[in-house]
């Protein structure tokens, strides 16, 4: 029973050693774990720190030998170095790029100097193609070593925004199925890497590898001689795809400073709010108008004046002197004698109607005159009744 009971603890232990093993070798991802090369290596990653150190870089071509050649402060004059100086220079770029890195190496250059002194406003970042040879990393692994590397351009420099770049096809397998095999892990680490992309906030994902293939999908030696490296004519390719967008990066984050200085011009036109006296000038104009608008009652004056002269043609009391005329006859017809009264009786009667009264209808002079003849009627009727009493 003894030798039972050890033998099971025996193999329970060696169970829970191997489980342990199996899971601490999921954890180990050489993709990730940061790691140097050799000596000349190491030179070439000491060059660059000092690069790093005099500063004054805002554009930062990072990556292996795909990177590497595109030339510059040292590297060689490769397929790209012509257009990378007439390109990007002027943009103040550095190419930090080393043939045969993997992300491992990536993320220890960058821990050891290669960022101290600088923080680029862009990044372009292609890596991953060498560390999908054979069996020496999985797709997913690879894409773990990528975000790696932004992980360690975040911390070491938060405002850096990074053109991640889809690592880019090759044919360079042993045979067809080995070519496949490739292929199809270089098209999952792209797809899984895409997803890093934060709307460009600080990361920007960007495929352009269909650019280096033809109509039947493969890779035209003119652009890639050997299926991997790019030729001069590839470069320029890859130069016309990311210059667009590497100049609105780096752009929009110049742009962020001026902002606030083109909202002090924009303050500085409200403060002339401030000269409220240069609001009374206006006043002061709108004064001038008022003396021209009574210019305008002006003419309107004359209006009146119009019709002033239509109420002196109106005014028919010329006719008015007519009237005291018959009061002249009537006086006249007083001393008459007597018994002859009569007969200009009648005709007081017809001085009644006179036309003095009907053409003056709506002249106050005419009630005048009614009035006047109705004073004279009044006597003649006295002395009329006087007769009678006799």
């Amino acid at each position: 029973m003894k030798v039972l009971k050890l033998a099971l603890l025996c193999a329970i232990f060696s169970s829970l050693v191997s489980v342990a093993s199996a899971q601490e070798s999921k954890k180990e991802n050489s993709a990730t774990k940061p790691a140097p090369r050799d000596k000349g290596w190491e030179k070439r990653h000491e060059t660059f720190v000092g690069i790093a150190k005099r500063g004054n870089v805002d554009l930062l071509f990072l990556g292996d030998s795909i990177t590497d050649a595109w030339g510059g402060e040292g590297h060689g004059t490769n397929g790209g170095h012509k257009i990378f100086t007439s390109k990007f220079v002027p943009m103040k770029a550095a190419n930090f790029g080393i043939g045969g890195d993997r992300t491992q190496h990536v993320i220890w250059r960058l821990q050891n100097g290669e960022l101290d002194g600088i923080k680029p406003k862009v990044v372009q970042l292609m890596i991953g193609t060498n560390n999908s040879n054979g069996t020496d990393n999985t797709a997913e692994e690879i894409a773990d070593g990528v975000k790696g590397i932004i992980d360690e351009i975040k911390k070491k420099s938060p405002s850096t925004k990074v053109l991640l770049l889809a690592v880019f096809p090759r044919n360079t397998g042993k045979d067809d199925a080995a070519k496949k095999i490739q292929k199809d892990k270089i098209d999952k680490v792209n797809s899984i890497i895409s997803k890093l992309d934060d709307g460009g906030k600080s990361v920007k994902f960007l495929d352009i590898g269909s650019k280096f293939k033809d109509a039947s999908g493969a890779l035209p030696k003119e652009l890639m001689p050997d299926q991997l490296h790019l030729s001069e004519k590839g470069y320029e390719i890859w130069a016309n795809a990311v210059e667009g967008v590497i100049t609105s990066m780096l752009k929009g984050d110049s742009a962020k400073a001026p902002e606030p200085t083109k909202t002090v011009k924009k303050v500085e036109p409200t403060t002339p709010a401030k000269p409220a006296p240069g609001t009374p000038e206006p006043t002061k104009t709108v004064k001038k108008v008022e003396p021209t608008t009574p210019a305008k009652p002006a003419p309107a004056t004359p209006e009146p004046t119009k019709t002033v002269k239509k109420v002196e043609p109106t005014t028919p009391a010329k006719p008015a002197p007519a009237t005291p005329e018959p009061m002249k006859t009537v006086k006249k017809v007083e001393p008459a004698p007597a018994p002859k009264t009569p007969e200009p009786v009648k005709e007081t009667k017809k001085v009644e109607p006179a036309p003095a009264v009907k053409a003056p209808a709506n002249s106050s002079t005419t009630v005048a005159d009614e009035e006047v003849v109705e004073m004279k009627k009044s006597p003649i009727r006295d002395f009329f009744k006087k007769l009678r009493n006799r």
